[in-house]
């Protein structure tokens, strides 16, 4: 037992004592005082200590070995080496604070080789899986930006402060970028893989703003006002964006595909599972 907690229930038990001996009304006040402070120092003890607790309890679960070697067995040593040196990087900074760990994430997947779908995939336009984009550690841009949101999703960034934008350069290029937004107050910041350091979206007049969707297929369609300044001409609920249900549908199969390998258990942990949708 904590000292302070077990010097409070000394003194309450005194009081209660007391309280027993004299009943009048003067000191049944200076009792309820007591007791009033006591509860609320225990009250703040508590919380303090369970939120000091729960913080430190968040740990990136394990991957068994045979995960590992199955990647291997996949894909290649370099491949396995990669998807090592990605959980680690989510191990290292997953109790950051979210500037960190959006910086270290930008960081490392904008080194990813930028490879055009109809070279490695085949196809005029595939948005790959996470998974297939650490392993061949290359893709174009949609693969970064997902790449970017799975890992970010892994340290512990709520799914609805992130989103995908699909813009257009100053090049006239179609581009996509993700976006981390912490509340309707501030501005959202850019994950670029042609740019390495993270900007608001004031700060890129370059990006002529389309639209933005969300995870769940919450989509915005975005006004260009000029000078950077943008506004939402439009949301739709539960859009369905056929290329990213595509891309999610793979991703779980894949996963699926590993969980033998980790003895039966899955290898995102609970506070991405349990706000899929």
């Amino acid at each position: 037992m904590a000292p302070e907690i077990e010097i409070s229930i000394n003194i309450t038990k005194q009081y209660q004592n007391d309280a027993v001996i004299s009943k009048s009304p003067q000191r049944l006040s200076k009792l309820n005082h007591w007791l009033t402070i006591i509860s609320m120092f225990l009250a703040f003890h508590t919380v303090y200590l369970t939120g000091i607790s729960a913080a430190a309890e968040r740990e990136f679960p394990d991957w068994d070995q045979g995960v590992y070697a199955e990647i291997n067995r996949r894909h290649g040593e370099k491949a396995a080496q990669r998807m090592i040196d990605v959980i680690q990087l989510i191990k290292v900074h997953l109790n950051d604070p979210v500037e960190t760990q959006l910086e270290a994430v930008n960081e490392y997947l904008n080194q990813l080789t930028w490879i055009a779908d109809s070279e490695l995939w085949k196809q005029p336009d595939y948005w790959a899986t996470p998974f297939e984009t650490i392993t061949t550690f290359g893709g174009d841009c949609e693969d970064i930006a997902i790449g970017k949101y799975l890992v970010l999703r892994l340290m512990g960034i709520p799914d609805d402060h992130l989103g995908f934008a699909h813009v257009i350069t100053s090049k006239k290029e179609h581009h996509m970028v993700l976006l981390y937004k912490a509340s309707d107050k501030e501005p959202a910041l850019v994950l670029d893989n042609q740019v390495p350091d993270i900007k608001t979206a004031p700060e890129r007049p370059d990006l002529l703003a389309v639209y933005v969707f969300r995870n769940d297929g919450t989509t915005f369609i975005i006004k260009n006002e000029g000078n950077a300044k943008r506004s939402v001409k439009a949301k739709i609920e539960n859009k369905r964006l056929e290329k990213w249900l595509t891309a999610k549908e793979r991703s779980r199969k894949n996963a699926a595909s590993y969980v033998p390998f980790n003895g039966g258990r899955p290898l995102a942990p609970t506070w991405v599972t349990e706000s899929k949708k």
